[in-house]
């Protein structure tokens, strides 16, 4: 009888249990923990073409493909059934822009991962650095300078209570269109700044019924256009009374632009009312 070659049998039996594992892969694949196949294993089944030829990436807006590739730990070439799926979700993850990510092998020789990225809404201005935030408040990556289509918050607790803010300001869509800045203070309260971070118009929100107030400063503003005055700062922080600072140099707001008591108390004023002197909790 004719002796088989040992390497034709290897052969052979490389392509028995590869033909067992393709129709088993699919409901593997996704797993969290499959165990890796065995050094050996995976080198034959890697001679038969079950190797990582091709990694198509869904998703991805943000991430440096060079990092995605780093952080999968799988070259050209290498078993595809060898790879830890799993670490390698966990190591693609961490990058900066990636808010989670699903791995799949597609037999015999594909990797698809989908990404699922961070948007950032926001640029945090904190001890001097600039970083991009979700609208979540998730700190997303460090930046070395300022977006200039994107607002900024200000304080060390702004991320986790910018997304508050900037619901309340949904609703106003006119007002939030124009907002350049957020400020943080104390940990309680917002100002938020318009048009202009250096000379535009400062709004004093209160600590609490974010929204009433913009719904009520849009409300008289869509009947005196107040916010189209010269107007340096709208003081909202106490309920039922709205203080306006003119810009120096204009005239006071004409006496038919003042707001009646029926509508909420207004008093415009020229200087500014320090936080001390404000009612406790303000």
């Amino acid at each position: 009888m004719r002796r088989v070659k040992p390497w034709i049998i290897n052969s052979m039996s490389a392509l028995v249990f590869a033909g067992g594992l393709v129709w088993v892969a699919p409901q593997l694949v996704n797993v969290s923990g499959w165990p890796s196949v065995p050094e050996q294993a995976a080198e034959s089944l890697s001679a038969v073409g079950l190797s990582v030829e091709e990694v198509l990436v869904i998703g991805r807006q943000q991430t440096n493909a060079a990092d995605i590739l780093d952080a999968l730990g799988a070259v050209r070439g290498a078993p595809i059934l060898d790879i830890n799926v799993p670490a390698a979700r966990t190591r693609i993850t961490a990058l900066p822009w990636v808010r989670s990510a699903e791995i799949v092998r597609h037999l015999p020789n594909s990797l698809h991962i989908t990404l699922t990225e961070y948007t950032a809404f926001a640029l945090w201005q904190n001890a001097g650095k600039y970083t991009l935030i979700d609208r979540d408040g998730t700190v997303i990556v460090e930046v070395a300078n300022a977006p200039v289509d994107m607002p900024v918050v200000v304080g060390p607790d702004a991320p986790i209570h910018a997304d508050a803010l900037f619901t309340a300001l949904d609703g106003q869509k006119e007002i939030q269109r124009r907002v350049k800045a957020a400020v943080r203070f104390g940990g309680r309260r917002w100002n938020i700044l318009l048009d202009d971070m250096d000379d535009g118009t400062t709004i004093k929100l209160p600590e609490e019924n974010v929204t009433a107030a913009l719904n009520g400063l849009a409300t008289l503003d869509d009947k005196h256009q107040l916010l189209s005055r010269a107007v340096s700062e709208i003081d909202l922080r106490i309920e039922g009374r709205l203080v306006v600072q003119i810009k120096e140099g204009y005239a006071p707001i004409p006496q038919q632009s003042r707001y009646s008591p029926a509508e909420r108390e207004v008093r415009t004023d020229t200087r500014v009312v320090p936080d001390k002197e404000l009612p406790k909790g303000v």
